[in-house]
């Protein structure tokens, strides 16, 4: 192994390098070598939090993420986005382009759209599963301006007017999957696909929407009909 000494001597991009290099053996590493500790915590793009109550020290240590993953932490509510965005070093919503909040159901609308509203690069944001989302929420994601990927899967009270708010706001989207959205009609996807000029894939499994309004063949449909064919 190196010592220390040879490494204080490489540059911080190299470093990097090296570490990227390392495969499994990076945590062994960055156990034992300040100098490779240190580098990750400004290299690293993706942390996924396994326990809400190591998310606080995580965020802080990882400013430079871009992909955060909080679909395994249940737990995570509106005041403890409150308390998280409030202090001084929130520096990681800066570069944040990619949000997994899959299954966080104990999120509500205000504290969604804080989270939205503090991450200016957003770009692909999941919230599938979290049945108890509507309307509200919808709108709180049309806040993200710069989204392009968004997933609802199974958000089962969003209805055509989310879906409008979400169209009009997030005019960029390329990918949209609106999956067990039940509530969601002809209208709003019509709506949706004269709003969204860039988007590409569209899921509307077991909707009942209209196949006459898809005439765009730029834009890839998935559609599962509740028997089990394909549509």
């Amino acid at each position: 192994m190196l010592s220390e000494s040879v490494l204080c001597l490489l540059t911080e991009d190299l470093l990097i390098r090296l570490l990227e290099k390392l495969g499994p053996d990076r945590k062994p590493w960055r156990l034992v070598c300040k100098d490779f500790l240190r580098v990750e915590s400004v290299s690293r793009k993706s942390i996924r939090i396994l326990r809400i109550e190591f998310l606080f020290g995580l965020l802080e240590k990882f400013c430079n993420i871009e992909t955060l993953d909080l679909s395994l932490c249940p737990r995570i509510e509106d005041g403890v986005v409150s308390v998280l965005l409030s202090q001084g070093s929130a520096s990681w919503t800066r570069g944040l382009r990619r949000l997994v909040l899959s299954r966080a159901t104990g999120l509500g609308h205000a504290g969604l759209e804080i989270l939205i509203r503090a991450c200016p690069m957003l770009e692909a944001v999941d919230v599938s599963h979290c049945w108890g989302y509507g309307d509200r929420e919808a709108a709180a994601l049309s806040c993200a301006a710069r989204l392009r990927e968004l997933n609802m899967d199974k958000c089962l009270g969003v209805t055509d007017i989310g879906l409008a708010k979400i169209a009009v706001g997030c005019e960029k989207l390329e990918r949209l999957s609106l999956k067990w959205c039940l509530e969601i009609s002809d209208l709003g996807v019509d709506l949706l696909c004269k709003k969204c000029l860039d988007l590409k894939f569209l899921d509307v499994s077991y909707l009942k929407v209209c196949f006459l309004l898809f005439q765009n063949d730029s834009i890839l449909l998935k559609r599962q009909k509740v028997d089990g064919g394909e549509g």
